[in-house]
């Protein structure tokens, strides 16, 4: 029997619900890879893949299913919307989830296989196909997560994201839709960090100055202001991440992107136990020091934070130590001149 929630596989035929997330056991999980029938289909791209379905569509791309000529196996081919294609900036970022993948290859970051050139000029890049859902999709559908299946899934993750750090490259668009969580019957599901278009990177042209790339709810003070990022970024997107997930909302959230992030600039984010009362405090403390206002009141690195995540499973000795809170009261201080005029815009926003 296998729970449809965390994957775990029971030989006991006894349980009917997982003795983890309470979740009623199932004989079989899907297999099939999820494809809706497209135009394209039959369509080949470099004399090699094999459009089959349709699998998907984000801002800048569409999402294909194909089978390849040469290797026999199903794979995901991703497609630059013709409208970006045109865009030479557009282009590099798009290909930039080739460059980091084939820099960091790490098994919880997806694998990119191939990069072609459709015939009218559009990039494509070739990636291992993945069947299950995002952790997006999960937490829209159940709400929230037990911390005995959270956890785990917040260790994977930030072992990719150290990985990447290490590799000089911040993804900068940390988010439940960006991780994909992979079925398996051998064992929990396995998480996999995507889209690393907005990854900047050691070696790559610096974003313009002034131009914001991410995701409003997810980013940190210095991201939203367009001031430097650094690996504390994604600690902060990743801190939001983890909330949602023992939650099920956001630590910040209104239909107005600017007053998020003036909350996210400004306002203290609310302690977990005062959505979840009875939650470990090791946990509470843990997201508590991710969403610090200033990136240096934060964890100094995502393998800090792991650590700390590795000390609450048990599978590294000792307790938790966090980060010291280096300077009180955590307020954003602004770098650029153009950050300075900006919070003191949004600190008028807030009531």
């Amino acid at each position: 029997m296998i729970c449809p929630r965390c994957h775990r596989a029971y030989t006991d035929l006894s349980y009917g619900f997982c003795p983890e997330d309470g979740a009623r056991l199932v004989q079989t999980l899907s297999a099939a890879p999820p494809a809706k029938p497209t135009r394209q289909f039959g369509a080949v791209l470099e004399d090699r893949y094999v459009i089959q379905g349709f699998i998907g569509a984000g801002g800048m791309s569409r999402v294909y299913l194909a089978a390849d000529s040469r290797t026999k196996e199903q794979v995901a081919v991703k497609i630059l919307n013709h409208s970006f294609a045109v865009d030479r900036g557009q282009r590099e970022r798009f290909l930039r989830e080739l460059e980091v993948a084939a820099e960091i290859g790490h098994p919880n970051i997806i694998k990119v296989l191939d990069a072609g050139e459709r015939k009218d000029g559009a990039p494509f890049i070739v990636l291992e196909l993945l069947t299950g859902e995002s952790l997006g999709a999960l937490l829209r559908r159940e709400g929230m997560m037990s911390e005995a299946v959270a956890l785990p899934l917040i260790r994977q993750a930030a072992s990719a994201l150290s990985a990447a750090h290490a590799a000089g490259v911040i993804h900068r668009d940390v988010k439940p839709d960006n991780m994909f969580l992979v079925r398996s019957q051998a064992g929990p599901r396995v998480l996999k960090m995507m889209d690393f278009g907005f990854a900047k990177l050691r070696s790559g042209p610096a974003t313009a100055a002034g131009i914001v790339l991410g995701t409003v709810p997810y980013m940190a003070p210095e991201q939203a202001l367009a001031d430097p990022v650094d690996g504390r970024t994604d600690v902060y997107a990743l801190g939001v991440t983890m909330f949602r997930m023992l939650t099920g909302q956001l630590p910040f959230s209104s239909p107005d992107d600017v007053l998020v992030v003036a909350q996210h600039a400004c306002a203290e984010a609310p302690r977990l136990s005062a959505i979840r009362p009875g939650v470990d405090p090791r946990i509470e403390a843990l997201v508590a020091t991710a969403l610090r206002k200033l990136p240096r009141n934060r964890f100094d690195s995502m393998q800090s934070l792991l650590e700390d995540v590795e000390r609450i499973l048990g599978v590294r000795s000792g307790e938790p130590i966090g980060a010291p809170l280096g300077k009180s009261p955590d307020l954003y201080e602004p770098v650029s001149p153009a950050a300075r005029e900006a919070l003191k815009f949004l600190r008028r926003q807030l009531p």
